[in-house]
């Protein structure tokens, strides 16, 4: 019955996907705004020397095989490099000499890979991530999770999300950092999924779906969010309707009106009821209302008109059309679309009682000198935390 609608939420969420494209992390959750700051320490540390430095360095890269890069050396590099062809190479130049010259030299723990992503994403250059990524990740300089995450979030908000499903396996195969199934990874693979929103990436995205389940892996939420909505897109809500069933508490934003969805694809609206009426319920004077997005509710609009044309007479028909009504006076109706709530931006990847999770630490910490997971010497009292960001990852 309600099949036209949910093709209807196919053809928008494809057309809005492919209208405008943007990031899924916010800067500051990719430890971008660190990289920016640490940039202009440098180059005020250089202050009038920039231009002499990488003149000097070019000459280094491109002179006798003795000369040394040191850490120092490109670790100014990487903050000093604009956005030009020149500097582009000289960075390229300047990792190939650093890798070639002996492992033995190097007596600091700086780890490189996080920072250079940050570069690239900074300068909006996602090509020159992959050509780093692939001339020097078969030798580690690119294993650590955050960088799969940063290039993943720059293939991602350029559209390329075959490359993202690609990088993805590379993750799967290589087990980086002892995990094969990151967070933060598989959020951006099924982001990039739902974008995608082809036969074969709903395959794709089942199948690992499957495999999650098969090892006990609990998704982030945004990530089950981005999976139902693919089911949907795909004209499959009962898998949908499944997916979302995973999800604990199902009051989130973009849960109920999935599931809404789903139910109404199925002809199930009795099973709307109830999950209108935990909106519409009364909640304490500092509760946050509960709202619905104006395109859903048409969609269930015409769901209810479509079983009255049927003769369908059912109470849960008078419910929903009390309710609708209720919605709309109570302003808990929305101009918000679903696929802009779902795709809004991650801005804080810190998560209780899980130090290795915020993208963004190697700058939090210790100066945006060294990455989280390296030793800290300085024993640091835990304290319980909220969770933040909770509500950008609906």
């Amino acid at each position: 019955m309600f099949r036209k609608s949910v093709q209807s939420l196919t053809a928008f969420t494809k057309a809005c996907g492919s209208a405008q494209y943007r990031s899924l992390y916010s800067a500051s959750a990719l430890g971008i705004e660190g990289y920016e700051a640490y940039r202009e320490k440098t180059r005020t540390q250089h202050l009038h020397n920039v231009d002499n430095f990488k003149r000097k360095m070019r000459d280094f890269v491109s002179g006798s095989a003795t000369n040394m890069i040191f850490t120092e050396d490109l670790k100014n590099i990487i903050h000093l490099i604009d956005n030009t062809p020149e500097d582009k190479q000289l960075l390229k130049d300047t990792i190939l000499r650093y890798n070639q010259q002996g492992k033995e030299l190097r007596f600091g723990n700086y780890v490189f890979g996080p920072v250079i992503m940050r570069a690239c994403h900074h300068l909006g250059d996602a090509d020159l991530a992959l050509d780093l990524f692939k001339g020097a990740g078969g030798d580690g300089f690119f294993d650590q999770l955050t960088s799969y995450q940063i290039l993943g979030d720059m293939l991602y908000e350029k559209g390329r999300y075959r490359e993202v499903r690609e990088l993805f396996d590379s993750i799967k195969s290589r087990q980086i950092q002892g995990g094969r199934f990151p967070k933060h990874c598989i959020t951006i693979t099924f982001a990039a999924f739902y974008k995608e929103s082809t036969p074969e990436s709903f395959q794709y995205a089942m199948d690992l779906w499957k495999e999650l389940n098969a090892v006990g892996h609990v998704p982030m939420r945004k990530a089950t969010a981005f999976a139902a909505a693919l089911a949907l897109n795909n004209d499959r809500p009962e898998i949908a309707v499944e997916i979302l069933g995973t999800v604990a508490k199902g009051n989130y934003v973009t849960v109920r009106q999935l599931k809404t969805l789903a139910l109404c694809a199925l002809s199930r609206l009795e099973d709307v009821v109830p999950i209108f009426r935990s909106v519409l319920e009364v909640k304490g004077p500092f509760e946050k209302q509960q709202t619905y997005c104006r395109e859903v509710i048409q969609k269930v609009q015409e769901a209810v008109k479509q079983a009255k044309e049927a003769n369908v007479s059912s109470s849960s028909l008078q419910d929903l059309e009390r309710m609708l009504e209720y919605l709309e006076t109570n302003g808990q109706i929305v101009n918000d679309t679903l696929d802009s709530i779902l795709c809004s931006e991650i801005v804080s990847t810190a998560q209780r009682k899980d130090n290795n999770s915020n993208l963004a630490d190697s700058y939090n910490s210790r100066g945006g000198r060294v990455q989280q997971q390296q030793r800290n010497f300085r024993p640091t009292k835990k304290y319980q935390q909220l969770r933040p960001g909770l509500s950008e990852m609906n």
